[in-house]
């Protein structure tokens, strides 16, 4: 992992927040805000590599680019770049890039969350292990989450508006191809680059 830009008070604690950012929406900052009051840095976070997904056009250049332009605004947002989408891999090589970080998080919706609880760790560390590493952050996709009772030291729900909880990456573009109104659903400040990359 790259640390490419870094945000204020990272040292007490970091929140990541990873993702394809395909493209970025106002929930994703909405996501990242709400993490802030659990860590005073949040960490957008574009990884080279995706656990589910493939790399499509817009480039990893142009993502992390979009990134870049979200947190220039906000001092509390810095942007990493690299590495596995892999939750425990986050959290190892942000410990790698930056040993003074007292406490990490990772943030995600609650779809990521059961995928990151269910996976079947074989031939690895399992999820009571992984959450000695780090803390999840969980926001609701429609409906509460609710974590099993064993993990729920580890676990913390976030709160996140009604209206962002259930806005992905896959409404706006496909918005945007149909002809409907969209903007309001994207960040301000990269807006134009977003309809670029789309239409």
């Amino acid at each position: 992992m790259e640390l490419l830009r870094r945000g204020a008070g990272g040292a007490r604690g970091v929140a990541l927040l990873a993702g394809a950012w395909n493209p970025p929406t106002r929930a994703h900052v909405a996501l990242a805000e709400a993490a802030r009051e659990f860590a005073p840095e949040v960490l957008l976070t574009l990884p080279g590599v995706l656990p589910h997904k493939e790399f499509e056009e817009p480039g990893f250049d142009t993502r992390l680019g979009w990134l870049l332009q979200l947190a220039a605004g906000r001092e509390w947002l810095g942007v990493a770049a690299g590495g596995s989408g892999l939750f425990v891999e986050l959290a190892r090589g942000l410990r790698a890039a930056d040993p003074s970080v007292e406490q990490i998080f990772v943030v995600c919706g609650s779809d990521a969350a059961e995928r990151f609880l269910n996976w079947d760790y074989a031939d690895g560390a399992g999820v009571e292990r992984q959450l000695r590493e780090f803390t999840l952050l969980v926001a609701p996709r429609g409906a509460p989450f609710v974590p099993p009772e064993r993990l729920r030291a580890a676990v913390h729900p976030l709160d996140l508006a009604e209206g962002w909880q259930t806005l992905s990456s896959t409404e706006l573009r496909q918005r945007i191809k149909r002809g409907e109104a969209w903007a309001h659903l994207a960040p301000e400040e990269i807006a134009a680059e977003i309809e670029r990359a789309y239409r």
